[in-house]
């Protein structure tokens, strides 16, 4: 037995272990290949489609590996027998024969004795996402449908900050709150459309009541609200006397860094707007982190200009630091998976704190990071600590399954979940209805901006930031439209920054805002009701696309007057143009009679596109390269009724995945229709 057999990394833990207590190579294949035997076997047969899991597929060529071993090992000594017999009774023809699958199979055996064998890996999809640029799905929320507010203001944080836990990114001196107040002021007066704070909330407040609760009314005294925040990290990076931040050694090597997340000027803002424009009680809002605790920085920034403001805690030790101690929790399942623990077998429901799960209304304040497990981690993923302990434990370890990345962080060797159309958890924690469903607004602090949940903030090189930190707020009554709009800025960032190692180009990055977008793009089989009384949330949560491109960063309504779509709306108004092409409508299904087809698909040499037009109309064809590049564009003007076909040369393109993307313009509407095409 050779020692050169590599084991997935999903595995190594069990191989290290045994080489520890010193058996030999061999021993330590034969006893992997029987482990992973019988994981298979125990896996795959009560549910056969788990033999396309990732760890069923790390499993595999140990297996198989395991498998032919003992076949061909076995089966050299059968023959090896049997020629021999046959030599003694002289037929050597039979022997002959015998002997020389004796030694085809010991050549086999041999072989793989010696091969390599490798977990599935996957690859990162830079550039075009598979739904192509501004291709919108979905029904657009808020006021003005689908939009999002975007204000940068590059005074907002003080460029030298060093983030380390001495200098940090959440300390008063390193943020100019004044600043920051003006960002909130517009960007709140930018997405309810009115010349003031209070008439533009007023606005936001019965636009959401109006579709809880079918009446448009606005805020009412008394009503709370309950503010999440990102302080996740304040279960284990604390000091326990004091709730203060104690940072963690980060990634990039510095020590006692400044874990991004919430800002508390960021969150002192809104409640400036709360309490000072709109006329909200102090003690009817609340600010907690359920599932650990608020930061001393937070409370310090918020209990200094408004005393009353309650900052929740769930233990009662802590009201000596100022904290209300919470009511408790749900004695009930208030969230309830729908995946039935066949991708969370740990997750079968969870409860919600009391305050949060009774609040009139959420205000959910994230931070723009990365994330070594999903990608990315904005509105959705900080429901990750909405819940309360989960068996012994405060975490969130429950849910994991339910992510992008199960089992290696950045590795993505394997426990990779990297196919669209699979079960996701943030698609259930947005459409529950006390969750993503009672959020009034939503809110991702971009002021500084993180590689990782656990890591630091860093400075961003992209335009307008360039080498400063992003400096930036973000925010929708649209979730869905929300995320996407900052998975695009990430994947921007990602593309020339390493810091960020990839994680925003993680599989499928976005496969829970097409879910949540559409119920076309959920998993079969799952229909999702995360408060399990058998209702299934909206089809539609709000709108999902990806912008042009990363220097004009145009959505569908900033391209066209009156659209279906994201709208990126910019603070000041010339970071984003709005083009408005001919004062035309994007619609649906207006003028093409058919979905886009392209035969053959896989093509070498040459493909054909096929559609059809239900009225007169000019279309524009581009050809868009996985690396975000069109190369290639067709115009044609004055196509008539009817199937249409046009033939594409690819040879010249070079082998690969490519998006092509076909926009129809009519008098009435402009549509846009892509399909996938492989060029071997």
């Amino acid at each position: 037995m050779k020692n050169n057999i590599n084991f997935p990394k999903s595995l190594t833990f069990i191989k290290n272990r045994l080489a520890l207590l010193k058996l030999s190579p061999k021993a330590i294949f034969l006893l992997m290949g029987i482990a992973s035997s019988l994981w298979f076997l125990i896996r795959v047969i009560p549910k056969p489609q788990r033999a396309g899991y990732p760890c069923m597929r790390a499993a595999a060529p140990i297996m198989s590996g395991f498998v032919i071993y003992l076949l061909a090992l076995g089966g050299s000594v059968l023959l090896f027998k049997k020629a021999f017999s046959k030599f003694k009774q002289q037929k050597y023809f039979s022997a002959v024969f015998a002997s020389i699958l004796c030694v085809v199979l010991l050549i086999v055996f041999n072989l793989n004795d010696v091969r390599k064998v490798y977990a599935n890996t996957f690859g990162f999809t830079r550039g075009v996402l598979p739904d192509a640029p501004n291709s919108p799905m979905g029904v657009g929320q808020g006021v003005f449908q689908g939009r999002v507010v975007w204000s940068w203001n590059p005074a907002a944080t003080k460029e030298t900050c060093t983030n380390v836990i001495t200098d940090a990114f959440f300390m008063a001196k390193n943020n100019n709150q004044d600043t920051i107040n003006i960002m909130a002021d517009k960007s709140i007066k930018g997405l309810g459309g009115q010349s003031t704070v209070k008439a533009s909330w007023d606005a936001i407040f019965k636009n959401f009541n109006a579709k809880k609760t079918g009446t448009a009314a606005g805020y009412v005294a008394g009503q709370k609200i309950f503010i999440k925040v990102n302080n996740g990290q304040a279960g284990w990076a604390i000091n326990s006397a004091t709730l203060a931040e104690t940072g963690n050694n980060s990634s990039t090597g510095v020590k006692n860094a400044a874990m991004s997340g919430t800002t508390p000027a960021t969150v002192l803002a809104f409640v400036r707007q709360l309490v000072d424009s709109c006329n909200v009680a102090q003690e009817d809002i609340y600010i907690a982190e359920p599932m650990t605790h608020v930061y001393k920085s937070m409370y310090d920034a918020i209990h200094a200009k408004y005393p009353n403001v309650k900052i929740l805690d769930k233990e009662s030790k802590n009201t000596s630091l100022g904290r209300t101690t919470s009511a408790g929790w749900t004695n009930f399942d208030a969230i309830v998976y729908s995946d039935k623990g066949a991708e969370m077998p740990d997750a079968i429901n969870d409860e919600m704190m009391h305050e949060m799960y009774y609040a009139n209304y959420l205000i959910n304040v994230a931070a723009l990071k990365a994330h070594a497990r999903n990608g990315v981690t904005f509105c959705a993923k900080l429901h990750f600590g909405s819940h309360g302990v989960h068996g012994a434990d405060w975490s969130s370890f429950h849910l994991h399954d339910g992510l992008i990345c199960t089992v290696d962080n950045d590795v993505m060797t394997s426990g990779v979940r990297g196919t669209y159309k699979m079960y996701r958890v943030l698609v259930d924690l947005m459409g529950h209805k006390k969750l993503g469903g009672n959020t009034v607004l939503f809110v991702i602090d971009g002021l500084w901006g993180g590689i990782e949940a656990t890591d630091m903030p860093v400075k961003w090189k992209i335009p307008p930031f360039n080498t400063d930190f992003p400096n930036s707020l973000f925010i929708s009554q649209d979730e869905i439209a929300l995320e996407s709009v900052c998975i695009d800025f990430l994947r921007a960032e990602a593309n020339i920054n390493t810091a960020f190692k990839d994680r925003p180009y993680f599989p499928a990055v976005d496969d829970y805002l097409h879910q949540g977008a559409s119920k076309a793009n959920w998993p079969a089989g799952i229909s999702y009701d995360p408060e399990g009384d058998g209702s299934e949330m909206p089809s539609s949560l709000g709108v999902h696309e990806h912008w042009n491109n990363s220097t004009k960063k145009q959505y569908t309504k900033n391209i066209y007057s009156v659209a279906s779509g994201i709208e990126l709306f910019p603070i000041p108004s010339n970071l984003v143009s709005y083009d408005h092409l001919n004062a035309v409508s994007v619609s649906e299904n207006h003028v093409f009679a058919s979905e886009i087809k392209a035969y053959p698909n896989p093509c070498s040499e040459a493909t054909e596109i096929s559609y059809s037009l239900k009225s007169p109309a000019s279309v524009e064809f581009q050809v868009i390269s996985m690396d975000g590049k069109i190369i290639y564009t067709l115009s044609q003007k004055g196509l008539s009724q009817g199937s249409q076909t046009q033939r594409f040369l690819t040879q010249k393109w070079g082998k690969g995945s490519f998006i092509v993307v076909l926009r129809s313009f009519s008098d009435k509407a402009v549509e846009t229709s892509t399909v996938r095409l492989v060029v071997k």
